[in-house]
């Protein structure tokens, strides 16, 4: 196979490069105990903590830093339209979770709530946050989990495939990316 020729992508757009994570909707409660949910898109794993960059202007980001807590779920590609509502501005206090005609399923250990509709849930307990740019990259603590039945083999494996798990491939304008089948390979090297 030819190598193909190279472009540079300016540093400011290398993030671009680094796609298909999967997505995941963030619920939280304020101290009111009014549920909250947003999209988010930029996160990283570091068992047992999950990065979440949060914007600090964002009612998400206020619920966390008061509370102390919150709720990843993992939608499936059946759910993707809901992604795209709870994204949307919505005044405070506004369940964001009704306006996308999802349903609260409470959580084993903390306040906020799971989203029964979608396929997979990390509870998490705020430990600390560093400034990333616009962004406040939050640290929270995975506490508990959940999942569809069917969806976590015995060996402690979530399958994604079947669970339908989204990842967005490009943004803000939302375009996402779903697995139909696992790919399983070998590497190989010839010895001369």
């Amino acid at each position: 196979m030819r190598a193909m020729k190279k472009v540079r992508v300016p540093a400011s757009y290398c993030h671009r490069l680094l796609v298909t994570a999967p997505c995941m909707v963030v619920t939280t409660v304020d101290r009111r105990g009014r549920v909250n949910a947003a999209a988010i898109g930029s996160y990283v794993v570091v068992s047992p903590y999950v990065l979440c960059a949060i914007w600090p202007g964002h009612e998400t980001y206020r619920n966390i830093r008061s509370t102390g807590e919150f709720v990843i779920n993992v939608p499936g590609r059946d759910r993707l339209d809901s992604i795209m509502i709870v994204s949307r501005d919505y005044p405070v206090g506004v369940n964001e979770l009704i306006e996308a005609g999802l349903t609260e399923l409470p959580a084993v250990k903390v306040t906020p709530p799971r989203i029964r509709e979608y396929r997979a849930h990390v509870e998490c307990k705020y430990v600390g946050e560093q400034k990333a740019g616009s962004h406040r990259l939050v640290v929270g603590r995975m506490v508990a989990g959940s999942c569809d039945r069917g969806l976590f083999s015995p060996d402690h494996r979530f399958d994604a495939v079947k669970a339908g798990v989204v990842h967005i491939c490009r943004y803000p304008e939302p375009v996402y990316t779903a697995a139909d089948r696992y790919v399983r390979g070998k590497a190989t090297m010839e010895m001369p």
